[in-house]
């Protein structure tokens, strides 16, 4: 079984849906993370980018300061959806 397949598919934060989603970045680098379904902008509440080459990166908590909060990266989807599910515990999202 692939991790994406264990992750939540859906939950409600501050009333509003977010569902899983997956998609290419401008960068031409896989993306995993959540997105309300309807929101032109693509705007996603947290997300985990695929860049084998770069060094790991935590995702960012909201309100942190840093340029890219709410994102992290790993090496493998696999680490992306682990570090995605451990992130959405961590905040409360949805319960382990």
């Amino acid at each position: 079984m692939n991790k994406v397949e264990l992750l939540p598919k859906e939950f409600y934060y501050k009333n509003d849906l977010y569902q899983i989603a997956m998609w290419v970045t401008m960068f031409g680098r896989l993306c995993i993370g959540y997105r309300k379904p309807l929101d032109v902008n693509h705007k996603s509440l947290c997300s985990v980018c695929v860049e084998p080459k770069n060094d790991p990166c935590d995702i960012k908590e909201p309100g942190s300061g840093w340029l890219n909060e709410g994102i992290g990266n790993t090496k493998t989807l696999d680490d992306a959806c682990d570090m995605l599910n451990k992130y959405i515990v961590k905040q409360g999202y949805i319960k382990d």
